[in-house]
C-alpha cells in the first residue's frame, strides 16, 4: 500500500513514508506519526498529498490546523471540508481535478490523485457517468501498463460502484471480488478493507450468512492492521443485518458500539443518532426515540428530512398523532423537491401509521402499499417486512368473515408467512407468530393462540430480541389481563 509509490516520488516524500512506516506498529499508529512528521517536518506538496491520503480523519484534522495544505490533495479536500451530508458543486469538483493533473509531478501521481478523486466522486455525483474519457484512458493504462497495475483494486471498486448505481447487483459483486483478489496479491489492506466493506453492501442483501462470513475476515483484517474506524463500519454492517432479520436489540447493541468508536475517533454522529432513533421507533419506543432525537441539535440538522420522519413515527408510538401528522408534512415538503424516493419510501410508512392510528384502514393500506413498492425496488429487506407487518395487521383488523375456521386473514398475512419462511428472518418470523395469535384469538381459538403467545415469549427471552414482549402486549392487548 505504501512502498507502491516508491518508484514514483522524490526523496522526502519516500524518506518521510518509509520512516513512519518503519516506526509504526500497526495503520493507526502510522497514520498518527506520519501526521507528526509532516506537521513538523515537511511542507514538501507531495509528501503532504500522500498524508492526507493516508492519515485518519482526526489526523487530517491536525494537518489542516497546522496549516498543512497541498494543491495536489484539493481534489480530495473538497469533500473532506464539506458539511456532511453536502456535497460540492459538481462543476466545481470537476474543474479542481483537471487543474490539479496538470499540477501533478508525473502520470503515475497523476493516476493516483484521478482515482482517488474518482473513488468519491462515483458514488457521490451522478453528472460522474458523463464523465467518460479520462477514465477510459487511465483504464486501458492500468489493465496494460504493470507499473499502473497498482491502480487495479481501485478500479475494479469504481467499476463495482457503477454497477451497483445500475442494480445490476451480481456484476457489482464480481468487480468487488476482482478488487478483493488484487488487493490480496499486493498486499494492500486499506484496498482490501473497503472492497470487503462494500461487497457486503451488496451481498447482505441476498445472503446474510456469506455477509457474515465477509464481516468476520473484515473484523480481523481491522484488528490486525490496527484500523479503528473499520471496526466501526464494520458493528454498522452487522447492526444492519441484525435489523434486516428483525433482531432489533441486537442491531441497537452493534449501531452503539459503532458510535463508541466513532466518539473516540471524533466523528460526526448525526447519522447513527438518527439509526439509533430509527431502532427504537421499530421496537415501539417513542419515548427511547425521541430522547435520542433530542442528542441532535436543532439549528444544525443536516439530514432534516430524516429527523422529522423519526419524530413522527415517534409520535405515532406514544399517540401523539396530530403532533405526528405536522412532522410527517416537513419531510413530505422537503422531500417532493429532491430526489430522495428512498426517504420517501418512510414518508408513506408513517403516514400509513397515523392513517392506520385513526382507523382510516382503506387509506391506511394505500399508502402502506405505496412504501413497499419502494422498499424492494431497494431492497430494504427490514422495511419490507415492516410494511407487510403492519398491512396484515390491518387485515385482521378489517376481518369481518363469521366463519371461524379459517386459517388465513388475507393475502398480506399470506405474503408475509411466505417472506419469513423462505428468509431466516427471527425476529420477524415472531412477530409474524404473534399476527397469527391475533387472529386466531379473533376466531376465539384461544388455546391456539396461547400456544403461538407462550412460543414468542420464549423467543423474547433472547438479548437479541428482548423488544417482542412489549409487540405481543401492544398487538394482543388480551395479554396484560
Amino acid at each position: 500500500m505504501i512502498t507502491g509509490c516508491f518508484p514514483h516520488v522524490d526523496e522526502e516524500t519516500r524518506n518521510i513514508l518509509q520512516s513512519a512506516m518503519v516506526e509504526a506498529k500497526d495503520l493507526t499508529d502510522f497514520s498518527n506519526i506520519l501526521c507528526d512528521k509532516v506537521c513538523h517536518e515537511s511542507d514538501n506538496p507531495l509528501t503532504i498529498y500522500f498524508a492526507y491520503n493516508y492519515c485518519q480523519e482526526t489526523d487530517i484534522e491536525r494537518l489542516q490546523d497546522a496549516g498543512k495544505y497541498s494543491v495536489l490533495a484539493e481534489p480530495i479536500l473538497i469533500y473532506l471540508n464539506m458539511p456532511r451530508g453536502m456535497l460540492p458543486d459538481w462543476d466545481d469538483s470537476q474543474r479542481a481535478i483537471k487543474e490539479v493533473l496538470q499540477a501533478a509531478p508525473n502520470d503515475w501521481i497523476a493516476c493516483h490523485i484521478y482515482i482517488g478523486w474518482r473513488g468519491y466522486a462515483e458514488r457521490r455525483h451522478p453528472e460522474i457517468s458523463t464523465d467518460l474519457k479520462i477514465m477510459s484512458l487511465l483504464e486501458s493504462r492500468i489493465e496494460k501498463d504493470e507499473d499502473f497495475s497498482y491502480f487495479l483494486p481501485q478500479l475494479y471498486g469504481i467499476k463495482a460502484a457503477r454497477f451497483a448505481k445500475e442494480r445490476s447487483m451480481d456484476e457489482a459483486i464480481k468487480m468487488y471480488d476482482l478488487a478483493i483478489n488484487e488487493a490480496k496479491k499486493q498486499d494492500n489492506p486499506a484496498a482490501l478493507i473497503g472492497a470487503l466493506f462494500w461487497k457486503v453492501g451488496m451481498v447482505k442483501r441476498l445472503d446474510v450468512a456469506e455477509a457474515k462470513v465477509i464481516l468476520e475476515q473484515h473484523r480481523q483484517i481491522s484488528e490486525e492492521w490496527g484500523m479503528a474506524g473499520s471496526l466501526a463500519n464494520n458493528h454498522h454492517q452487522l447492526g444492519h443485518i441484525a435489523m434486516a432479520r428483525g433482531e432489533f436489540n441486537l442491531a441497537l447493541h452493534h449501531q452503539l458500539k459503532r458510535m463508541e468508536i466513532g466518539n473516540s475517533l471524533g466523528w460526526d454522529q448525526e447519522v447513527f443518532k438518527l439509526i439509533i432513533a430509527d431502532l427504537h421507533n421499530m421496537m415501539g419506543n417513542g419515548a427511547k426515540a425521541l430522547e435520542t432525537l433530542t442528542m441532535i441539535q436543532g439549528d444544525t440538522i443536516r439530514n432534516r428530512p430524516r429527523f422529522n420522519i423519526q419524530e413522527a413515527w415517534a409520535m405515532v408510538n406514544l399517540g401523539n398523532i396530530d403532533d405526528a401528522e405536522t412532522e410527517i408534512s416537513k419531510a413530505r415538503e422537503i422531500l417532493l423537491r429532491s430526489d430522495q424516493e428512498v426517504l420517501l419510501g418512510f414518508v408513506y410508512l408513517v403516514e400509513g401509521l397515523i392513517e392506520k392510528a385513526k382507523l382510516d384502514f382503506e387509506n391506511a393500506e394505500f399508502t402502506l402499499e405505496r412504501a413497499l413498492d419502494i422498499f424492494e425496488r431497494y431492497l430494504n429487506v427490514a422495511f419490507i417486512n415492516i410494511a407487510l407487518i403492519h398491512l396484515c395487521d390491518i387485515e385482521i383488523e378489517s376481518f369481518t368473515s363469521s366463519s371461524k375456521n379459517i386459517e388465513l386473514s388475507g393475502p398480506w398475512m399470506a405474503r408475509l408467512l411466505y417472506q419469513v419462511e423462505k428468509k431466516d428472518l427471527p425476529g420477524f418470523e415472531a412477530q409474524a407468530k404473534l399476527l397469527k395469535a391475533k387472529f386466531l384469538m379473533k376466531q376465539a381459538h384461544i388455546d391456539e393462540s396461547s400456544k403461538l403467545v407462550s412460543e414468542v415469549r420464549k423467543i423474547s427471552e433472547s438479548p437479541n430480541v428482548e423488544y417482542l414482549e412489549k409487540v405481543a402486549e401492544v398487538l394482543i392487548p388480551e395479554l396484560r389481563k
